[in-house]
């Protein structure tokens, strides 16, 4: 019960209950074709907040990533970290927050050591308007605490997007003769990211981290009627991805 109300203290489960008592209010008055939309409204938040289907579309994207034995992974010449793990936080201890993404750091240091790669890119864009960028806030925070010593940590400037990380370094896998490469990226932006990389002709190696529709499936499910916020920010990433893979599929990238 503690859980169920919970739920409904946070802003889609209140919504869902108003168009509860919306749906109910027109029945009452025999006004069913009025009463249809808030009705169509309830089932949509019930079905995609409440059970496990939101769940179940992000881990679709994410299966293909999943079991990946990093003590096993090749020799490689470079680890590269996609951005979006951090968000600036000025009252922060490092003055950063770790994004809902940030398994993507510790995923990154895991891949370097079992792979022995002596150089990690850390890719993002700058946390603010002319402020830092995410890789120096990375770079610092990998330093101080010593996660990969002897490691060099190159960035690649400020990049918009996931477009401008592969382009970057296709110039530096060119430049430096870099033929063995990890990818590192959340589980369900790998696909997307994946099929851009080997588009420009770069060999990738998928180590994902950021499993968030398969940990979510890993818990034994209990049962809540009311919808919650966490299984709607599932949906919003397997749509995010899926959209995203057919712009860039149209715009020739992947």
């Amino acid at each position: 019960m503690g859980r169920m109300l919970s739920s409904l203290v946070e802003p889609v489960g209140g919504a869902w209950v108003v168009l509860i008592l919306l749906t109910a209010l027109q029945v009452y008055r025999k006004q069913y074709r009025r009463a249809a939309l808030p009705a169509i409204g309830v089932g949509l938040l019930f079905v995609f907040g409440s059970t496990t289907l939101s769940a179940r579309l992000l881990a679709r994207l994410e299966r293909p990533y999943a079991g990946v034995d990093f003590a096993q992974l090749p020799a490689a010449d470079v680890v590269v970290m996609l951005g979006g793990a951090l968000r600036a936080s000025s009252n922060d201890p490092l003055g950063f927050q770790v994004a809902d993404s940030g398994d993507r750091v510790i995923t990154t240091v895991e891949a370097a050591r079992a792979s022995g790669a002596r150089t990690v890119i850390l890719g993002g864009g700058q946390m603010g308007p002319g402020g830092p960028l995410e890789a120096d806030y990375i770079r610092r925070w990998v330093g101080r605490w010593g996660l990969l010593p002897g490691v060099t940590l190159l960035d690649f400037g400020a990049c918009r997007n996931t477009r401008d990380e592969a382009v970057r370094l296709e110039e530096l896998a060119r430049e430096k003769g870099w033929r063995k490469i990890i990818l590192v990226t959340s589980a369900g932006h790998m696909r997307r990211s994946e099929a851009l990389f080997r588009k420009l002709g770069l060999d990738v190696t998928c180590a994902a981290g950021d499993f968030r529709g398969l940990s979510r499936l890993e818990v034994q499910y209990r049962f809540n009627p009311v919808p919650t916020l966490s299984n709607f920010d599932l949906l919003s990433i397997f749509c995010y991805e899926t959209v995203g893979y057919w712009v860039y599929w149209w715009r020739g990238w992947v």
